[in-house]
């Protein structure tokens, strides 16, 4: 981990750890100068997609400034870097992926939600569901909207990506 980042980035990123273990992920580990800070996967059998599902995440933390297409190439690299490493069965064909990128910012902007209001990238059988995280708020931000041919799948993403990476929601699972 970059050692440069403030205490409560730290802490969050410790935090982060261990509840990426309770949901079943493990650490892929960091490549240096990646995209990404943390990255971890899990693979599911899940009877609603139809089989195994490998799923991805990768978290960075912004500390500079950036605009929306920073946040959609760091989406999509995370997508393509998952697409490059998932194994199992073919997608589609017993076989589905989903990669829920992740940034990390001090305060979201208007910009930064009304990109992901309209960012939505198709995939056969994968679903990329980018957020962001307010650190000051501790709420995560995503696609808010119900495309038809995903009614089965987007609030179950909206759910996840929330307890994956929100402190908000860690608080109340756990109960405090």
């Amino acid at each position: 981990m970059n050692l440069e980042y403030s205490g409560y980035i730290k802490q969050y990123f410790n935090s982060l750890e261990q509840w990426m273990s309770y949901f079943g992920f493990s650490s892929m580990g960091v490549e240096p100068n990646w995209l990404f800070d943390k990255s971890y996967k899990r693979d599911k059998v899940e009877a609603s997609k139809f089989g195994k599902v490998n799923t991805y995440c990768f978290v960075k933390y912004a500390k500079e400034p950036f605009d929306s297409a920073k946040l959609q190439q760091f989406s999509s690299q995370s997508f393509d870097y998952a697409m490059k490493y998932r194994q199992g069965m073919p997608l589609g064909l017993g076989g589905s992926l989903v990669v829920y990128p992740c940034l990390i910012v001090d305060k979201i902007s208007k910009e930064h939600t009304e990109f992901l209001g309209s960012y939505l990238r198709k995939h056969y059988s994968a679903f990329e569901f980018p957020g962001i995280l307010d650190i000051s708020t501790g709420i995560v931000y995503c696609y808010s909207k119900t495309p038809m041919w995903g009614a089965l799948y987007y609030s179950g993403f909206r759910k996840e990506i929330g307890e994956l990476y929100s402190p908000v929601l860690w608080n109340r699972i756990a109960g405090k």
